[in-house]
């Protein structure tokens, strides 16, 4: 691969020079060179992407049966309170139409509704339920 003839001016060959040359003789190489470092980089940007979009996925359902959990534990801890001290109601509010989607993809209208104040029901009748 070497060349071992001397250049006409006596100094020695720069590497450029020798790149150069050996390219424009092995053109076919330079194009399958190009070919595989063009799939290898392909390869890893879908390798880094997938497992990337996949844990996303996997981490936002985890976030939801975390949500369930804490729920949950929210749950017995409201039930290990409530023994000793009394939940204080919200603020009375409307709560305003929408949509509901159920778990078997349907999606329901939910009329809007009145929601919160007191227990004792201040400014209730006694046979209303709040909602």
């Amino acid at each position: 691969m070497t060349d071992s003839t001397p250049p006409e001016d006596g100094e020695p060959t720069t590497f450029r020079v020798k790149a150069k040359d050996w390219a424009e003789k092995h053109p076919r190489t330079i194009r399958l060179a190009k070919a595989a470092v063009a799939t290898v980089g392909m390869a890893v940007v879908v390798g880094v992407l997938t497992p990337r979009g996949m844990t996303e996925d996997k981490a936002e359902c985890a976030g939801q049966a975390e949500g369930a959990a804490e729920a949950e534990d929210a749950e017995s801890a409201a039930d290990s309170t409530q023994e000793t001290e009394q939940r204080k109601s919200p603020d009375k509010h409307n709560v305003v139409p929408h949509k509901r989607r159920l778990k078997d993809g349907r999606e329901i209208d939910v009329s809007g509704y009145e929601r919160g104040g007191s227990s004792e029901g201040e400014d209730e009748n006694p046979g209303e339920a709040a909602a």
